[in-house]
């Protein structure tokens, strides 16, 4: 048999061939067709979808506040420590405001006078009541007596402060500091320098002479006069105080300056800059204690006049301006006093306290520092790719690094900054979240929070898995398997939405469920 095959073939080789090419073709395509399958797929469907955007921040105090004075003047009360809890409208310091306080009852005290006036006037005057009058006067008188008395102590009290902040503190640092020119002991800006020395120069004549108007004045002195003066003097000397202060911040030691000298002069310098302030504010009191003095005497003289002669209806009136008048009075006083003290405006906590009793505190300094008790936010800043889909009252689950992942602290949003920031180059936002309960008092400053801020939801929509879509420019796309051909697809276009923690996307248009498509992008 075999021979006779061979035969065969030696005999028709032509043909042989062609049935050899024929049958190697044949098992080609049987071969490629048994390596051809359908392509991976996954079917769009309805899904529930759940967008959130993770992020971390740190926890705040609602409010962190540094209080202070504000004026100027000597502490007098500390009434809380570092580490303190305190309560809104708690007094917290005071600075010493004996002055205020009667100044306060004082203002009181004419209102009252001013109200029975106006009572009196209304319902007629009796025999009682002038001699209720002519008391208030005679007590007005007396109170402005002594308003006087306290404002010529003031303004003695100035020159004398004057005149031991120039001669007994800072004449150390001049040559011939009495002389018509007096020279500074040291080297200085050139303009600095002659500003000093003209300033000394002007202030030796202006000692001279209020020296001998302050011993002069007496209850029936000019006290108008008086006053503008030693307004006008303790400007001067501060200004002066204040370039001698500049100067000798400047210096540095050397062979003929020693740094022992420099500190003693900075520290003679600072101390009589805080008396003279001392000095000005107390003037200020002082004259407006006697303005309200002189105000009470004028109210009570012609409360007198009109109880005794009868109200006519003009009069009237004038006696309700005065109530008002001594009403606006009594908050101008009150207002004064409240800026000698230091009251909490929030329920808190102490965290610093540079207030110290004696101590001259200046205004605007930090006297007191309190943060929020119990009322905390969380502070983060989320990348300008996810801050679009973050909006007001977007719930989040947080956690917080000091209590572990298993503890979650319901959050809100509740602003969000319309500024960027700028961190490692990139534009964040600052969103800002309260927690639900302000009460949890696990809850501390400067704690690590770890946010999942819900910021969309949609249940039962069309969705795919996100990794089966891709770009083109800024069009989004898919494989749609060719319902006639399983092993080949169709590039269609369609509009996402929301995507989700679980990995899928919403389609919005595009595809519609049940149809299949590529499980991956790499066809």
């Amino acid at each position: 048999m075999f021979s006779k095959i061979k035969n065969l073939v030696q005999k028709n080789k032509w043909w042989t061939a062609l049935i050899v090419i024929a049958l190697i073709i044949l098992a080609i395509i049987i071969l490629n067709k048994k390596k051809v399958s359908p392509i991976e797929s996954v079917t769009a469907e309805k899904h529930n979808i759940i967008e959130e955007v993770s992020a971390t921040g740190n926890v705040k105090p609602l409010s962190n506040l540094d209080l202070s004075f504000e004026t100027g003047g000597q502490v007098s009360q500390v009434s809380v420590a570092i580490g303190d809890k305190v309560y809104k409208g708690e007094r917290l310091a005071s600075l010493s405001n004996s002055d205020l306080v009667a100044a306060v009852e004082q203002a009181k005290a004419g209102l009252k006078i001013a109200q029975a006036n106006l009572s009196s006037l209304k319902n007629g005057s009796t025999p009682e009541q002038i001699a209720v009058n002519e008391s208030q006067v005679q007590k007005a008188s007396s109170d402005l007596i002594g308003a006087e008395i306290n404002l010529i102590n003031s303004i003695k009290d100035s020159y004398t402060k004057s005149d031991d902040a120039v001669r007994n503190y800072t004449d150390m640092m001049i040559q011939s500091p009495r002389s018509p020119n007096p020279t500074l002991q040291f080297q200085t800006d050139a303009q600095l320098q002659s500003n000093i020395t003209s300033e000394r120069a002007t202030i030796e004549g202006l000692l001279t002479a209020w020296e001998i108007s302050s011993e002069n004045l007496a209850i029936n002195s000019d006290l108008n006069s008086a006053v503008n003066t030693a307004d006008s003097n303790l400007t001067v000397i501060q200004n002066y105080l204040q370039n001698l202060a500049f100067a000798i911040n400047k210096l540095g030691a050397n062979s003929s300056l020693s740094q022992t000298t420099i500190n003693l002069w900075k520290t003679n310098v600072s101390t009589v800059r805080a008396n003279i302030d001392l000095s000005l504010n107390n003037l200020s009191v002082a004259i407006n204690q006697y303005q309200s003095a002189f105000s009470s005497l004028d109210v009570a003289k012609s409360q007198l006049t009109l109880t005794k002669t009868g109200a006519t209806s003009d009069q009237l009136l004038v006696q309700e301006a005065t109530v008002e008048q001594a009403q606006a009075n009594l908050d101008a006083m009150e207002s004064k006093l409240d800026k000698s003290i230091i009251t909490s405006p929030i329920n808190g906590v102490v965290t610093n306290v540079n207030a110290k009793i004696g101590q001259i505190m200046q205004p605007g300094i930090s006297a007191v520092s309190v943060i929020s008790f119990g009322e905390y936010d969380v502070e983060s800043y989320i990348p300008e790719a996810d801050i679009a889909k973050i909006k007001i009252g977007d719930t989040a689950t947080t956690t917080l690094d000091a209590y572990g992942s298993d503890t979650f602290f319901p959050t809100s949003v509740i602003k969000i900054d319309p500024g960027e920031t700028i961190i490692e180059s990139v534009p964040t936002y600052k969103v800002t979240l309260k927690f639900a309960s302000s009460s949890d008092s696990r809850i501390k400053s400067g704690m690590t929070a770890n946010l999942d801020i819900l910021t969309g939801q949609a249940n039962g929509v069309l969705a795919v898995p996100s990794r089966s879509v891709y770009s083109i420019d800024v069009k989004k796309y898919v494989q749609l398997i060719n319902p006639t051909d399983p092993t080949k697809t169709i590039e269609t276009e369609i509009e996402t939405g929301m995507k989700g923690i679980d990995g899928y996307v919403e389609i919005i248009s595009g595809l519609k469920d049940g149809d299949k498509i590529a499980a991956s992008t790499n066809i």
